[in-house]
């Protein structure tokens, strides 16, 4: 299919089975804005072609911008899980930084990102080999859509249970996918900076969580953690950074909620 992008965006509304009303609030777009999109009234800005990328994680973004391809990415049919959504071309890597993190230039100027993503699967096996590179290299890949090239480290993480469930939009849901990125501990020392970004990832010595840092004691390296799911069983909890193994924080996400 060709068209235009308004009409793309249009048989993704369509195919979602929602209202515009509904799938608006789904993807955190305006309303007007998504109807003026979908009549032709507009062209789609940078800002809702994201959202709608960010809440379909299945689509493929060259189908979306060009109309060439197919609607879907083409996942292995014998992996259905969130934890593959690998963008499967031949396209050589515009740069790879040193981490070897890979970015592939798209046709709107902004790149495909391709990090390891860690499944709760491979948790405890992560938590003793995140510095083999060996073992970092077996892991699957995932992509995330960015405006700009990074020089950290970044890894994909499945997220685990509810805890950071609190039914808003905010959430962090089972089996989320969320792009983070890692946290020297040369900085551990210092104040975290928690504004833009608040959620980590946090690797402990037998497993991984997904918290909020709500608090942070540099005399006692300490750090307070919250969950968004205000039941009893989630309750703050204080973690000292010498029993932490890695601090990422968590930059982006890809819903499985639809």
């Amino acid at each position: 299919m060709k068209g235009s992008i308004n009409e793309r965006i249009k048989m993704i509304v369509d195919q979602s089975g929602k209202s515009v009303r509904a799938y608006a609030e789904f993807a955190g777009i305006a309303q007007t804005t998504l109807n003026d999109c979908i009549k032709g009234a507009t062209e789609p800005k940078f800002g809702l072609i994201d959202r709608v990328m960010n809440a379909e994680p299945n689509i493929n973004p060259d189908w979306l911008l060009t109309g060439k391809g197919s609607i879907r990415r083409q996942l292995d049919p014998e992996r259905k899980d969130a934890s593959q959504m690998l963008l499967n071309d031949d396209q050589e890597p515009y740069f790879v930084n040193s981490s070897g993190v890979k970015y592939f230039e798209m046709p709107n100027g902004r790149f495909r990102m391709r990090v390891p993503m860690v499944p709760v699967k491979a948790y405890a096996k992560y938590v003793d080999e995140y510095r083999d590179a060996e073992f970092v290299n077996d892991l699957e890949e995932v992509e995330f859509i960015v405006d700009k090239i990074g020089l950290g480290r970044y890894f994909a993480f499945e997220i685990k249970g509810d805890s950071m469930d609190d039914g808003s939009k905010r959430s962090l849901s089972d089996k989320d996918i969320v792009l983070a990125r890692e946290l020297s501990p040369d900085y551990w020392r210092d104040k975290l900076h928690n504004e833009e970004f608040p959620f980590w990832i946090i690797a402990l010595d037998s497993t991984i969580v997904c918290k909020q840092i709500v608090a942070q004691n540099l005399e006692r390296c300490e750090i307070t953690c919250h969950s968004l799911n205000v039941s009893p069983e989630y309750a703050d909890f204080t973690v000292s950074l010498n029993d932490v193994r890695q601090l990422c924080n968590i930059v982006a996400r890809q819903s499985n909620q639809f």
